[in-house]
């Protein structure tokens, strides 16, 4: 018994294993196709594993030579010759070059000027191997512009030497409009922010490629993010746009340590800076930011600016802030401004408003007398802003300028002043690695006589770096700002520091005399890095800043540090 059933397992095993030889030699059989084509001296072969292989790529062979030109070209049925060897016979004929087509007018306006710069000889004749590429571009354009449905035709097809003409025949629909709107995901995201912002509303053409661009628009907002493209749903009557969006956590909280050398004792000296950014907290698109400085110089800086965007569903916005400046024994001013913002588009904005300062003197030392005066100053102000922002949480704003101007009276003396201003960034990427960032901040005061508490204030990380925070005054200033940027990853990067600035300070020297105190030119130079972090985006910036009073020593050099916290 147990002997018999050995021999069976035995005679099993030859048999799988016979099988299991014959499949893999009928596997590994190549067939051979020799195509014969007329004119040619030399013929072609080509190898296959399987006779359905020869047939597909007879069929998509023939589909190429009609795209090429050759619009009659053939293949004959193959003929075996023995097991492994078929023959066929190609007919190619002669060969179109170009395409008429005789009814070209009827096409709207629109579609006949895309294709301008792509025709031959005259309006209507193209090159026979764009043919469809052609087809392709006037049925996307009709789906760019409500519908999506059409179909196009080329009919009465003759051909004259190597042209082919023929008649456009367009199958045209009813136009779609969207008719609604739903968002997954981020149910309480603003709607307002759809029409104005994106662009897309209710009653507009469905337009494919312009819904693709108005989505990834959303994705520069700093509160939402698209997890997936838009889809739309067609029913008979109506066209359903669906629209993925995630709520990202758009608060950020910033700070810095600057530390330097003070030149009377020559301790260290430890600046600060908090800076606090609230947005879109109430799902209403609002932005708040609050700033709050104190310095080695007693100066204390508190600042907070509100915008309430895109108020009763229109492009219409209200802007408002509140700033309080106070340098000890010196001088305060508190600057109140309030006004409604206009955009035109997602990128352009204009600003109109109103803005009151007050500023106090006090010095409280009567065997000193100050330079500073009591003084309150109105003023109109308008604002033009052009920004683009791109979706990178270490470079957010790619492009920058903003135009502002105000025309306004001090009270003490009935002073008309003027006050316009030009700032610009922009950043030039290279490649991925490497990238330029440039910006450009001018600011100009015009007034009968000028007095020091009125005057710009700059110096520190926002303007020029390598100098103390609000150390310079100035009725005119032109700041450059120039970095290098070499990014390791997605996460670090290295840059270089260059800035240049020219101010000039038309305030008088003293109290007892009316000479200004005039210009310099100042420069400053470093080195920098960032780093996104967990906590967030950390930087670290190293700079020294010369000028005419100002000889280089490394004791003069800045270190600040920062970090921007998202939360």
């Amino acid at each position: 018994m147990l002997r018999l059933n050995f021999n069976r397992l035995v005679l099993l095993f030859f048999c799988l294993s016979i099988s299991l030889n014959a499949l893999a030699q009928k596997k590994e059989t190549r067939l051979f196709l020799v195509v014969n084509e007329i004119q040619k001296q030399q013929n072609d072969t080509l190898t296959f594993y399987s006779y359905k292989e020869i047939k597909e790529y007879l069929t998509q062979s023939t589909h190429t030579l009609y795209e090429n030109g050759f619009i009659s070209a053939s293949y004959s049925l193959p003929i075996r010759q023995n097991d492994s060897v078929f023959t066929t016979l190609l007919k190619k004929n002669k060969k179109i070059n170009f395409l008429e087509i005789d009814n070209w007018n009827i096409l709207p306006n629109y579609i006949r000027k895309k294709f301008v710069t792509i025709n031959l000889k005259a309006k209507n004749i193209f090159e026979f191997e764009k043919t469809k590429q052609l087809l392709k571009e006037i049925n996307k354009q009709f789906s760019n512009n409500g519908d999506p449905f059409s179909s196009i035709e080329l009919q009465n097809l003759t051909s004259k030497r190597d042209t082919l003409s023929a008649t456009i025949f367009i199958e045209a629909n009813q136009k779609r409009s969207i008719d609604s709107l739903v968002i997954n995901g981020y149910k309480k995201f603003p709607i307002p922010f759809l029409k104005n912002y994106a662009g897309i509303k209710k009653g507009n053409l469905y337009k494919q490629q312009k819904l693709i661009t108005q989505t990834q628009q959303l994705n520069t907002l700093a509160f939402t993010s698209v997890n997936r493209p838009a889809e739309v749903l067609f029913n008979p009557k109506k066209t359903i746009v669906y629209l993925y969006l995630d709520k990202v956590i758009a608060n950020n909280f910033d700070g810095f340590l600057g530390f330097s050398t003070d030149e009377e004792s020559g301790n260290l000296v430890l600046d600060g800076y908090l800076n606090l950014n609230l947005i879109n907290n109430l799902n209403f698109g609002e932005e708040i930011a609050l700033t709050y400085k104190s310095d080695s110089e007693e100066q204390r800086l508190f600042k907070i600016n509100v915008k309430l965007p895109y108020l009763f569903k229109l492009p219409l916005s209200l802007e408002a802030g509140l700033e309080i400046f106070r340098q000890e024994d010196t001088f305060s001013s508190t600057e109140q401004k309030i006004g409604f913002s206009y955009a035109f588009s997602p990128s352009i904005e204009s600003l109109l408003g109103y803005k009151k300062i007050e500023s106090a003197d006090l010095n409280e030392n009567e065997n000193l007398i100050s330079i500073n005066q009591n003084f309150d100053a109105t003023f109109l102000n308008s604002e033009t802003r052009f920004l683009i922002r791109q979706p990178s949480r270490l470079f957010p704003l790619k492009t920058q300028i903003i135009f502002n101007a105000e025309i306004g009276n001090r009270k003490q003396g009935n002073t008309n002043q003027l006050k316009v201003g030009l700032s610009a960034q922009q950043v030039f990427q290279l490649n991925k690695r490497n990238s330029i960032y440039l910006a450009n901040n001018a600011q100009f005061f015009s007034s009968n006589n000028y007095l020091p508490n009125e005057l710009y204030r700059l110096g520190g990380i926002l303007s020029i770096r390598g100098f103390e925070e609000n150390s310079l005054r100035a009725s005119l200033f032109n700041v450059i700002n120039t970095e290098y940027r070499f990014q390791l990853n997605e996460n670090i990067y290295a840059h270089s520091i260059i800035d240049f600035a020219f101010i000039d300070n038309q305030a008088p020297r003293t109290s007892t005399s009316n000479e200004a105190v005039g210009s310099d030119n100042l420069t400053s130079f470093g080195l920098g890095f960032g780093m996104l972090t967990k906590a967030g985006l950390f930087k670290l910036n190293y700079a020294n800043g010369i000028s005419s009073d100002i000889p280089f020593k490394f004791d003069n050099s800045k270190v600040h540090i920062s970090l921007t916290a998202y939360f």
